[in-house]
């Protein structure tokens, strides 16, 4: 792709300015400039990518692990098409078997064979009812999934315009259970046996501090099933290199495309004149003026932190402060010396607990038990986990002999009722570390170094007001017209020309890219209008 090269134009005067260089912000910047637009993203750290970065972990020199996020299937193929990012260093490595979830009692698990033929023999072992029923239940994921590729990416619906799509026979049971209702109210809809209930409500958990039982969990789990980025329904691929690839590659894109990114310069303030964003400022004093204004910053600290509040309407700044942004997770990436080994796997082979992600919570009521202590201020003493050992498949990230583990658990607040985390994140990580390993014994001794990232770390580290990794709660009540708050018909709020690009607006968050390609995609019209003159 030859580079654009722009000429005669007056330095820090641009199009459009992007605050923060995750991949949202990069895959809006992309387009934008696509558009023949002058772009400049602005990113506080030292390298873009947000919570989509491969970084080294401290003291384990060669072991490179994905700081944040950690495995891809929501980038729409659309996206990664035409920014050619495949042709730009992303390199998909898919995964059989998908996952592996074992019992509580350890001595055996259920394996998510890629293969679905495979995969109900596995469930038969269980429970020939739950494989008879598997069918059915992936035939409503499918159709709850299909109603919602209509609407990804475009402006935010309204609720009333998504629920009209439900209109064929059999759709009400989806609105209810997938819209309205828990995760947990459909695992036991169709499954009788613990473990494939537990199995089925993990993805309702990811991120959400919500138990499997309450209400809105249902949706979390349409959400995170969506995805095509594989080509196949579902299925979450590891990025070659972890997931900083995806964001080196939007990079490489937007600079070929004349892009100017900068990173090192934390934006403090956006500058508003008459109603209008007509750039940003720095912490180092620097401005940079622009036509419009992209935000990949959260919608609390975009608007609450960036904006001077004179500028926002009272109503906005409640509904701004209304969102609930309180985050369970805690992120743990271990450089160790060897893979765990699950002992439910002993007789089976290790590989099956290596290859996939692997998911512990063996019953509704264990998930559910995780949630609740972290509701009264506590860690989990038992643990969600979401567990991925990438250098099985890809030896670039560790040295030779050597591994490196991502372990996404919850749950866990964000403020504890005894204590504060700076006093006990250690204490509670050899915890967390210590219940994996009553799964997978030899991991006790396996652990060279152990990057932890508490609630508010992820918070520090990434820019994401209460430590939560979809910018807000990915809920019904804060999805569709209603994010980030209600009314949100368009990306642009109540101060024009600034315009919500991340995960905190529609459809939300995940790196799937579609909160930029919407943004951007609304905001070319915009200035191809004359919109900003």
């Amino acid at each position: 792709m030859a580079e654009r090269v722009m000429v005669n134009v007056p330095s820090n005067q641009y199009d459009a300015v992007i605050i923060g260089g995750g991949h949202n912000g990069l895959v809006a910047a992309c387009y934008l400039a696509r558009a023949g637009n002058r772009v400049c993203v602005l990113e506080r750290y030292t390298e873009v990518g947000g919570a989509a970065i491969s970084e080294e972990i401290a003291g384990a020199p060669g072991h490179i692990a994905s700081t944040g996020s950690y495995v891809l299937s929501l980038a729409p193929r659309k996206i990664l098409d035409e920014l050619d990012l495949w042709g730009n260093g992303v390199e998909l490595i898919p995964r059989n078997p998908r996952s592996f979830a074992p019992l509580a009692s350890g001595d055996d698990g259920l394996v998510f064979w890629e293969d679905q033929a495979d995969l109900l023999k596995e469930l038969a072992r269980f429970s020939p009812r739950d494989a008879a029923a598997y069918s059915d239940y992936d035939a409503l994921i499918e159709r709850a999934c299909a109603i919602m590729d209509e609407f990804i990416l475009r402006n935010p619906p309204s609720y009333a315009e998504f629920a009209a799509a439900f209109n064929q026979p059999g759709d009400e049971r989806i609105f209810k259970y997938m819209i309205l209702g828990s995760a947990a109210d459909l695992a036991e809809y169709y499954f009788e046996s613990e473990i494939m209930q537990a199995a089925a409500c993990a993805l309702g958990l990811i991120g959400t501090f919500r138990g499997p039982r309450d209400a809105g969990t249902g949706y979390v789990k349409l959400y995170h099933s969506m995805g095509m980025s594989t080509g196949r329904r579902g299925a979450w691929a590891y990025v070659r290199g972890a997931m900083g690839s995806v964001s080196q590659a939007l990079a490489r894109v937007a600079r070929g495309l004349g892009v100017e990114i900068r990173t090192g310069n934390e934006v403090t303030q956006v500058c508003v004149q008459n109603g209008r964003a007509t750039g940003v400022a720095t912490r180092d004093g620097e401005e940079f003026h622009s036509k419009i204004v992209l935000s990949n910053a959260d919608p609390h600290r975009t608007y609450l932190k960036l904006v001077d509040r004179q500028h926002l309407p009272g109503p906005f700044i409640n509904d701004i402060e209304a969102i609930q942004f309180t985050s369970p997770v805690m992120k743990i990436n271990l450089a160790t010396t060897e893979l765990p080994r699950y002992k439910a796997l002993a007789k089976r082979g290790y590989e099956l607990g290596q290859l996939g992600g692997v998911h512990i919570g063996p019953s509704i009521d264990y998930l559910q038990k995780a949630c609740d202590d972290a509701r009264r201020g506590e860690p989990s003493d038992w643990p969600f986990f979401s567990i991925h050992a990438q250098s099985a498949h890809d030896r670039s990230l560790a040295p030779a002999g050597k591994q490196t583990i991502s372990i996404f658990t919850q749950y866990f607040p964000y403020t504890l009722a005894e204590g504060t985390w700076d006093e006990r994140r250690d204490k509670i990580a050899r915890h967390v570390i210590a219940r994996f390993a009553e799964y997978a014994p030899n991991i006790a001794g396996a652990v060279i170094e152990a990057q932890v990232l508490a609630p508010p770390d992820i918070e520090a580290r990434f820019g994401l007001t209460g430590g939560h990794i979809f910018q807000g709660e990915l809920v019904p009540e804060q999805a569709f017209d209603l994010r980030p708050v209600p009314g949100s018909t368009s990306y642009e709020g109540p101060i024009r020309g600034l315009y919500l690009c991340g995960a905190g607006a529609w459809p939300g968050g995940c790196v799937s890219g579609a909160p930029g390609h919407n943004a951007a995609h609304e905001a070319i019209a915009k200035l191809a209008a004359g919109a900003y003159r």
